[in-house]
């Protein structure tokens, strides 16, 4: 696993559960770029109430969790997303899920896909990361450009490996 990459990170708490976690290198970015914003706008005296609010903001942006919780002992699959405390939760069972899916030709989530107002910012050159559900329907975990397929062909191993999954490459 590359140290600077912005794909999910994979944390493994236990035998059977893994999870896929915002990355250390989002966070760094993330702060690195709210401390040189905030530093442009002290400069200026006009600029210190937005600076305060700019620094709050990215400090909460450095707080947030983007988790995808696989839990073979629990038998579900949880999502939780949000702020500190403010965070919001939801889970599946793992019976619910079919397969995962790493799709070397992604040109944006199915309009089922809860996640279908995400799209790439390009429809060439993308590969993504899913869960197939029972019902035939896809939910997109993650997407990157094509030369990240590696990154995300271990990850969905790793989710495979973990839950007993079957794993599909399309």
């Amino acid at each position: 696993m590359t140290l600077l990459s912005l794909l999910p990170a994979i944390v493994r708490r236990r035998p059977g559960r893994i999870e896929l976690t915002i990355s250390p290198a989002t966070r760094l970015l993330y702060v690195a770029l709210g401390f040189a914003l905030v530093l442009t706008l002290v400069r200026d005296p006009a600029g210190s109430p937005f600076a305060v609010m700019f620094a709050v903001v990215i400090s909460l942006a450095a707080l947030s969790e983007d988790r995808w919780t696989f839990d073979a002992g629990a038998g579900e699959m949880r999502r939780r997303f949000g702020v500190l405390f403010l965070a919001k939760s939801w889970a599946v069972g793992l019976d619910t899920i079919s397969s995962i899916k790493v799709d070397a030709e992604f040109s944006g989530a199915a309009p089922q896909d809860p996640y279908a107002k995400v799209q790439p910012g390009s429809a060439r050159d993308r590969c993504a990361l899913s869960l197939v559900m029972g019902d035939g329907r896809t939910m997109v975990l993650c997407s990157a450009g094509t030369k990240r397929l590696p990154q995300l062909r271990e990850r969905a191993a790793a989710i495979a490996e973990a839950t007993g999954l079957p794993l599909v490459e399309a």
